[in-house]
């Protein structure tokens, strides 16, 4: 009997080893996060890994889109913040023509769904700052947090128009709350969908690059 109870223990135990390293290998994470010069700006290129859950998947899968939201900020070295900026894209499958949608600044297509994943999970130069408003003898570093949230029904159509409408003034913004209840404000994406327990499962922590100095990346040019 005793034999039993020691065998019964050390299974649940072994189960919920199991279990927790299953959520820590499905926590997103950002990796390769890389500052770069382009075009007068300070860029940063990224990687996202583990940002598809199961859910987020079917979701998608299902023909409700998702919105991947993606927060940058640019700190010096002692904490203080320099820039923060946010952009958002959509990821949406056509169950007719089969094919999956990311929206943007323009809108790409793909037929294969692992494609669209490898493409949605990629920060590619994303413009953080103008390279006049930073100083050579500074030590920078970069920190980015990226959500996916996965979209209703009844609130697809809604976010996708106004994704699509990237002209959204403070004034329309406020009119269309009044009129229909529906907060179109990208600062507050995240949580007006995924508030309270649920935004730790969508959301990554907040990831930081190397520490650099502009010219330094003058010379890597």
């Amino acid at each position: 009997m005793r034999a039993s109870v020691t065998t019964f223990v050390f299974l649940l135990i072994s189960l919920n080893v199991s279990y927790l390293s299953g959520q820590e290998k499905e926590s997103i994470r950002i990796e390769q996060i890389t500052p770069q010069l382009s075009d007068g700006h300070l860029t940063v290129s990224a990687v996202f890994q583990n940002l598809f859950s199961n859910k987020i998947v079917g979701t998608i899968q299902s023909g409700l889109p998702a919105i991947i939201q993606i927060e940058i900020q640019l700190l010096e070295k002692g904490g203080k913040q320099v820039a923060r900026q946010q952009t958002a894209r959509t990821i949406s499958y056509n169950i007719w023509e089969e094919r999956y949608v990311i929206h943007e600044d323009t809108a790409v297509v793909f037929t294969d769904f692992e494609k669209a994943k490898e493409f949605s999970s990629r920060l590619e130069n994303a413009a953080v700052v103008a390279r006049n408003k930073l100083k050579d003898e500074v030590t920078y570093y970069l920190q980015i947090q990226v959500g996916i949230i996965p979209i209703s029904a009844s609130q697809s159509e809604k976010v996708t128009d106004w994704l699509l409408d990237p002209n959204q003034t403070e004034e329309r913004l406020a009119s269309e709350e009044r009129a229909s209840g529906f907060k179109l404000n990208l600062n507050n994406l995240i949580s007006f969908f995924v508030g309270g327990k649920k935004k730790s499962q969508y959301n990554s922590e907040w990831f930081s690059s190397k520490v650099f100095r502009i010219g330094d990346l003058e010379r890597e040019k």
